[in-house]
């Protein structure tokens, strides 16, 4: 006997087996949990470069766009055809959007770095750690003379900067900041791995279209047509969060860090660069960041001088509130329509998994499943005809007391008997969940 694939056993059958092989990845893949794991780290690592030019393209992609629009409308005036003048404005486009990263990382690289070590070698050298010692004894004499503080502090205070300064004379500095900073395995990979991303970034800027073109292509073949649409709608909504959230983020980080320098340099206050950079960089992580970089510039000001330490915090605090309430927001635009609660949960379970990426991608990637979640249950709850607004739900104690919206109505002229039956069909199926 011929099998037909509609036949109800062959389906059977077939969820069967696909049940049965999902089972059976899911117990390969939690029986050795830390070796799966680590395959996929090497993997991420060897993607590395691929990961890098997607974000590279993702910034690059507003000043490609703003160059190929002002080149193509100054070649349109040209007597070059249409064809041509897009290839040459995509080409130049992207050239110059390659050389604006370029110049930004080197630029980076050329201000920040040299700082930064110099700063760090001030820090650990032998006079200073000296001085840090006299200046908090001298600080908590002043301040708890007399208290409980004071005393546990003059009792236990020397053995423990003793022991402390011990250790860190013990430490070979210039081959401590040399392996922190300059490690050649870690510098030779981590410079490939950019050149790498700058690379693939300009190929994914030219063949964006294709590539979209493609993932389009794929879905619509793959998905029916409404299911295609919802997947098309979700891509253009992670695109307008991330968009919005990942750029928005890395100016006002700028900001941030910009601005403490130049306040740093006004007050006249040690380590500028390495505070500001550090301030800069935790900012782009919400809720956290603030705190992830004012706590240990605080205490490294507070070695220096108690004085500045103080000064710093009602700075910082100052512009936290100034960023967090006005810039922030008009620099980020849309809300991610998540709470504060959320972001928190966001933050410490993408932290926890991913590190510090977790912590800055976490927020966009939740908001946007927080979105989907939501439209699901609101597309459930319509089907239901009950309402969808959440105040509704929080003194509700029966599902009875809910109130449920009328049927909607149809009024039309039949035009195919074939058609009205078919969508009597689809309304009959639609309107199953009411009776549950």
């Amino acid at each position: 006997m011929k099998l037909h694939r509609n036949q109800k056993y062959f389906k059977w059958g077939l969820t069967a087996f696909l049940v049965i092989v999902a089972a059976l990845v899911f117990w390969i893949i939690f029986s050795n949990l830390s070796g799966f794991y680590a395959l996929i780290l090497r993997l991420v690592n060897i993607l590395a470069p691929i990961f890098y030019g997607c974000l590279f393209a993702y910034l690059m992609n507003p000043v490609m766009e703003f160059s190929r629009k002002l080149l193509t409308k100054l070649l349109s005036r040209t007597k070059r055809s249409e064809k041509t003048v897009q290839k040459i404005s995509t080409v130049v486009s992207v050239c110059i959007a390659a050389i604006v990263l370029l110049g930004l990382l080197i630029a980076f690289a050329a201000m920040i770095v040299p700082s930064i070590i110099n700063s760090a070698k001030q820090l650990f050298e032998t006079e200073r750690l000296e001085q840090y010692g006299n200046t908090i004894t001298s600080w908590l004499n002043r301040n708890f003379a007399d208290t409980t503080v004071g005393k546990w502090f003059r009792d236990n205070l020397g053995s423990l900067w003793e022991m402390v300064l011990n250790w860190l004379k013990s430490i070979d500095i210039a081959s401590f900041v040399a392996s922190l900073t300059s490690s050649v395995y870690g510098v030779v990979i981590g410079i490939f791995d950019v050149l790498i991303g700058v690379i693939a970034a300009i190929y994914v800027l030219i063949y964006k279209k294709q590539l979209c073109s493609q993932a389009k292509k794929i879905t619509v073949a793959t998905f029916n047509a409404k299911h295609a649409n919802r997947i098309f709608e979700i891509a253009r909504r992670t695109n307008r969060i991330f968009g919005g959230y990942v750029v928005g983020k890395i100016v006002d980080a700028l900001f941030v860090g910009v601005v403490t320098y130049i306040a740093m340099l006004i007050m006249g206050m040690p380590y500028a660069p390495l505070i500001a950079t550090l301030i800069g960089v935790t900012n782009i992580i919400p809720f956290f960041g603030p705190f992830l970089g004012g706590i240990p510039a605080t205490l490294l000001l507070l070695l220096d001088n108690p004085r500045n330490a103080l000064i710093f915090v009602i700075f910082i605090v100052i512009l936290q509130q100034i960023d967090g309430n006005i810039i922030e927001n008009r620099i980020l635009g849309e809300r991610l329509g998540i709470s504060d609660f959320w972001v928190l949960v966001s933050i410490l379970l993408f932290g926890g998994i991913f590190g510090f990426g977790g912590m800055l991608l976490g927020v966009p990637v939740f908001a946007v499943l927080y979105t989907i979640i939501a439209d699901a249950v609101n597309n459930r709850l319509k089907r239901k005809r009950y309402p969808t607004e959440t105040e509704i739900y929080y003194t509700l104690e029966s599902v009875d007391r809910l109130p449920v919206e009328p049927l909607p109505s149809y009024s039309y002229v039949s035009v195919d008997p074939a058609y009205d039956m078919q969508a009597e069909a689809d309304d009959d199926d639609d309107y199953d969940d009411y009776d549950d």
